[in-house]
């Protein structure tokens, strides 16, 4: 699988490869819409190219650019347990001094998890896309047959404290994969 980092402003985003075109795993802060396009040259690829986002959940920096994506024809994949954070986000956004295009809840290909494998498939990715809160209600993580897992702000497992059951519990279902290596948010 060829990922490419495309992040900015500590934030990492990954290009990952499908059968036509790119999966981009989270995708930039509001207002940063021209340096995601320079980076994405920088790193040898077109905005159109970019087919799919999944946000791995819906902060500034994970989602600030999903509908200026969107309306280039990039599809949103949003999960099932997503669906009530976008408008908390576009609430957010609008009281900060930044731009920021509100993402509009239409026009997205909404999944339930157990569909996700199937659908990913159909992208010629092999692996799924688990709900793993802890960081936020709405994070989820991106798993690879291969055994790669894409955590977004899920905080390192070590550093989860024991009665942190929820957060606990998302890397034990993490951990049910064959897991090699973890394309965090942040950091490297």
């Amino acid at each position: 699988m060829n990922i490419i980092n495309v992040g900015y402003h500590s934030t990492n985003y990954y290009a990952l490869e499908t059968n036509n075109g790119k999966l981009l795993v989270d995708c930039g802060w509001p207002g940063t819409f021209l340096q995601f396009a320079a980076e994405l040259k920088r790193k040898g690829l077109a905005l159109n190219e970019i087919k799919y986002i999944l946000a791995t959940h819906f902060h500034p920096d994970h989602a600030g650019l999903v509908q200026e994506l969107k309306n280039l024809g990039t599809k949103l994949i949003l999960m099932e347990s997503q669906a009530g954070f976008i408008q908390p986000l576009n609430k957010f956004n609008k009281t900060r001094n930044v731009p920021f295009t509100e993402i509009l809840e239409y026009d997205n290909t909404i999944l339930k998890f157990e569909e996700s494998r199937k659908f990913l498939a159909s992208l010629g990715i092999d692996g799924e896309i688990i709900s793993t809160p802890g960081h936020s209600d709405d994070s989820v993580t991106l798993i690879l047959d291969e055994g790669f897992a894409f955590t977004g702000d899920l905080p390192p497992r070590f550093l989860v404290m024991e009665e942190d059951r929820v957060t606990k519990g998302g890397w034990d279902k993490i951990y049910q994969h064959p897991i090699t290596r973890i394309f965090p948010a942040h950091g490297s």
